[in-house]
């Protein structure tokens, strides 16, 4: 790691050394202690990566002696841009092939000693087309530019970008598996409150007939606890509201059924959303307005809100809590 010596660490801002223990981020190459990194849990720059930043060594002090050699005669990585041998064959960062040749059509093609050039097998995409998906930003989808829907999506938009694609030309649905775990959750976090607040009040009515059910219950295990506690568990058969007693199957059906409604149309109600809410910042703002006040919009009123995902969280506990111990209450009072 001696091409990085002098360089700040980005979370630290200590000056790397030859000791140390160095990793760099696969998307935009920044360099980082590991243990910053790890106490970061990503890159320095991840904010960033939407708008192609991508790192440049001008931290660093200035070369002396042999290092200033080393460095004039070194060569750059064409993917992640660190410094390796002269004589070298693959980065020392990431794998990438240092040589290359060109194709009669003047496109660039990787080959090693005594191979066929082909494309390079190792090379990760730019910071800048990572976040694409693929695709160009300047390709089009619906009437919207990939890179003005990037910008909105924020985090994953490689994953979004390439399935809106498909969706709006073949009107395709696709299985979304964060959609099917987290449940209304996930739509809070992806800024769809509407639709995450009508998904959480219909998981709430699946919860009703438990309700009715839930004071007699709970009597029924603290008469029964003495047997509970070693392993027998006698069978519950409520005397009141039979009714609820049997729908519970059955709400749990339609919960895993909504589930997987969800998981399959998640990607497809998200895409709607994001037309939508690009369409209307643009109108809002107008075309003659300056492009920086534009992305700036679309990133704030667009990627993910973490807080609504805690407020949801803790909104959903303390209902739950408080009517266990509005029951317990209950029992106490009829005890």
């Amino acid at each position: 790691m001696a091409h990085y010596t002098g360089v700040h660490c980005p979370v630290c801002d200590k000056k790397f050394t030859d000791e140390d223990d160095i990793v760099v981020c696969p998307v935009c190459g920044t360099p980082h202690h590991r243990a910053c990194y790890q106490q970061e849990g990503r890159c320095a720059f991840e904010e960033q990566h939407i708008k192609g930043h991508t790192w440049e060594p001008s931290g660093r002090d200035t070369y002396t002696g042999q290092e200033r050699t080393d460095h004039a005669s070194s060569t750059a990585c064409p993917s992640c841009g660190a410094n390796n041998p002269p004589s070298g064959l693959f980065c020392q960062i990431c794998g990438t092939p240092l040589r290359k040749t060109s194709d009669p059509a003047g496109q660039w093609q990787w080959q090693q000693p005594s191979q066929q050039p082909g494309p390079n097998p190792y090379a990760s995409s730019n910071a800048y087309n990572a976040s694409f998906g693929g695709l160009s930003p300047d390709d089009q989808i619906n009437g919207i530019s990939v890179r003005d829907l990037a910008l909105y999506i924020g985090p994953n938009s490689h994953y979004f970008l390439p399935r809106f694609k498909q969706m709006s030309e073949h009107s395709g649905i696709s299985f979304n598996f964060s959609a099917f775990l987290f449940h209304f959750v996930y739509f809070f976090y992806r800024k769809m409150y509407l639709a995450g607040t009508l998904l959480l009040l219909l998981a709430a009515m699946t919860f009703v007939p438990a309700l009715f059910i839930a004071r007699e219950y709970t009597i029924f295990v603290l008469e029964n606890f003495s047997d509970i506690s070693v392993g027998i568990m006698p069978v519950f058969e409520p005397v009141n509201h039979l009714w609820a007693y049997r729908l519970l199957p059955y709400t749990r059906m339609v919960m895993l059924g909504i589930m997987f409604l969800l998981a399959l149309f998640a990607n497809q109600l998200y895409m709607q959303h994001v037309f939508h809410k690009v369409a209307k910042i643009r109108e809002h703002l107008g075309s003659t307005v300056n492009d920086q006040i534009y992305t700036d919009s679309l990133v704030r009123c667009g990627r993910t809100s973490r807080v609504a995902v805690v407020l949801c969280l803790v909104g959903a506990a303390a209902a739950y809590f408080g009517s266990c111990l509005l029951i317990a209450l209950t029992v106490i009072a009829g005890a």
